[in-house]
């Protein structure tokens, strides 16, 4: 199995967890953080994992921000995302470095309703490349 394919599997299986955690009501603030702590590794992969493809295409991405960059140039976050996946990445340094229980709820809600969709088709572009 190459370097990229156990990447894809590994966001894909993270991807499927945070999925799985937000089937579920949300019936307390241990939820939000399991679904919190999910979407902040899912996010992580799927930045690390657009990293690794880089070099493949004559690009470079050192941050975060440079990778979705890398998505972006790839056709694999539609233009139209753009802001949903840079608001991903200040929600995920919100979350990481502080917890506010309004904030939480904020967040999850918008895990739920925009990022999730987010990463499945990104996943899929993923898989098509």
């Amino acid at each position: 199995m190459s370097s990229d394919a156990r990447w894809l599997d590994n966001l894909d299986r993270a991807n499927r967890e945070l999925t799985s955690f937000l089937a579920t009501p949300i019936i307390d603030a241990r939820d939000r953080a399991g679904i919190i702590q999910a979407f902040e590794f899912t996010l992580e992969l799927f930045w690390k994992t657009m990293q690794k493809l880089a070099p493949a295409h004559s690009l470079s991405a050192t941050t975060p921000r440079a990778a979705l960059q890398v998505g972006l140039r790839l056709g694999l976050i539609p233009l139209a995302h753009e802001e949903t996946w840079a608001r991903m990445l200040r929600d995920r340094n919100l979350t990481s470095h502080t917890y506010n229980e309004s904030l939480a709820v904020e967040i999850c809600q918008r895990i739920a309703a925009d990022y999730q969709p987010r990463f499945h088709e990104t996943l899929v572009a993923m898989h098509a490349l």
